[in-house]
């Protein structure tokens, strides 16, 4: 009875999976957040040159 407790706890076969999966969903998020940031200010910037092409013209 103790191995079947104790054969779980130091069978390490499907750690690396585990990890790889982890650091995939970490550098998504960050791939997530960055872009959004990116896209805000991209955004900013377009309104702001938009903003002054708009008072030249007049």
């Amino acid at each position: 009875m103790l191995d079947f407790v104790r054969k779980p706890l130091v069978d390490s076969t499907g750690a690396t999976a585990i990890e790889y999966g982890l650091l995939i969903g970490v550098i998504a998020m960050t791939m997530f957040f960055g872009m959004s940031a990116f896209v805000n200010s991209l955004f900013t910037m377009y309104n702001t040159i938009d903003g002054n092409l708009t008072k030249a013209q007049k």
